[in-house]
């Protein structure tokens, strides 16, 4: 693991990254060991997808400690089909991963800071059987697998949540959670322009930041919550101009405890039908024996909203609250509600909260 000491009759001539990917493929987990330079990497031209992106991974977990040699992997079309329905569309993933350009940080041949831009797969072969034994013939690029060869830092990703992650924006997140949930800093401080290279957000897409916010970052959040083994929140940091725009994120991985953990797995071992339903809370079982709900989604808290942990609450009363301070908007709430908020969550405590603090402006007039 990161910080183990070699001596030199054991020196690699690889780095950690790959040590460890060929230590997940001996005790055949469902992991792959992704180099941090990758998963700290930008998008120069266009976006992966999901599928490409579990597609990828995929890729790499087969190409495993061998991923850095100049060589022809194979994978069978059966194994790529984890990652989306049919193979209909395997040859648009491949294309994605050939043309799509990322930037990722390295150093020159000088040794001196530098940036590399190139696809992550040079060619691949498709085989026209459309049989449970038709391969794709892949080979990585030469740029991606020096970046391989000399990587020390790694995220262990787990397959099966990067396979039922949905949302592309919510799988970068996740892979950079992974790179840092083991570290004693688990935070990550970004410009908001940063953040959406990062992410491959297209350009033109969700410019304004209560948008972004509310359909990147809540959305991924909510996958990564209900389904990785730590959730994620930010701290928003705003600038000076007009506005006071926001402009920085600070963001903040945190390991779940043991029954947290729990209810992660039994979610991963359900059906993906109802997820997202189970995720808002907007369904109950009614066929056979109930199952337990896995979490049970937070009232309005009772406190200051200060110390509120709901990030979601805060978002609302930030975009929505006029400049009034967050407890005397919510202390007429919960006297306006009375007793209902005793029972209200999910969506429906979101979206009443959101019309209060919009009605209280309106009524009020700003501070």
């Amino acid at each position: 693991m990161e910080g183990e000491v070699l001596t030199e009759s054991e020196e690699p001539k690889v780095g950690l990254t790959l040590r460890v990917a060929e230590r997940i493929t001996k005790s055949n987990q469902d992991f792959v060991s992704k180099p941090g330079e990758l998963v700290e990497s930008e998008f120069e031209t266009g976006s992966f997808s999901a599928a490409a992106r579990k597609a990828f991974a995929l890729m790499l977990r087969k190409a495993g400690g061998d991923a850095a040699e100049d060589r022809v992997f194979t994978i069978t079309k059966k194994e790529l089909r984890r990652s989306h329905k049919g193979n209909e569309r395997i040859q648009a993933v491949m294309d994605e991963l050939i043309r799509v350009i990322v930037r990722i940080k390295t150093t020159s041949s000088k040794g001196r800071p530098a940036t590399l831009s190139q696809s992550l797969l040079s060619r691949c072969v498709e085989e026209v059987s459309e049989d449970g034994l038709s391969v794709v013939e892949f080979e990585l690029s030469d740029a991606l697998r020096t970046v391989l060869r000399g990587s020390d830092y790694y995220a262990r990703v787990n397959l099966g949540v990067t396979l039922s992650l949905q949302s592309r924006y919510a799988l970068t997140l996740y892979d950079l959670g992974c790179l840092v949930i083991n570290r004693q800093n688990r935070t990550v401080k970004m410009s908001i322009e940063d953040l959406r290279r990062r992410l491959g957000v297209p350009d033109g897409s969700f410019k304004n930041y209560a948008e972004f916010r509310r359909d990147v970052l809540h959305k991924s959040k909510s996958e990564i919550d209900q389904l990785a083994d730590f959730t994620v929140e930010w701290t928003e940091i705003r600038g000076s101009g007009r506005g006071n725009p926001v402009k920085e994120v600070v963001l903040n991985f945190i390991p779940k405890i043991d029954e947290e953990q729990e209810a992660t797995a039994r979610e991963l071992d359900r059906p993906r039908v109802g997820r997202k339903a189970r995720r808002d809370g907007t369904v109950e079982q009614v066929v056979g024996t109930p199952l337990p709900r896995l979490t049970e989604d937070p009232l309005f808290p009772t406190g200051s909203l200060h110390f509120c942990g709901d990030q979601r609450l805060l978002t609302i009363i930030s975009d929505n609250g006029g400049g009034w301070d967050k407890n005397i908007i919510a202390d007429g709430y919960r006297k306006f509600m009375g007793d209902k908020l005793k029972t209200l969550r999910g969506d429906r405590l979101y979206k009443s909260w959101e019309g209060y603090c919009r009605g209280y402006v309106k009524s009020h007039g700003r501070p």
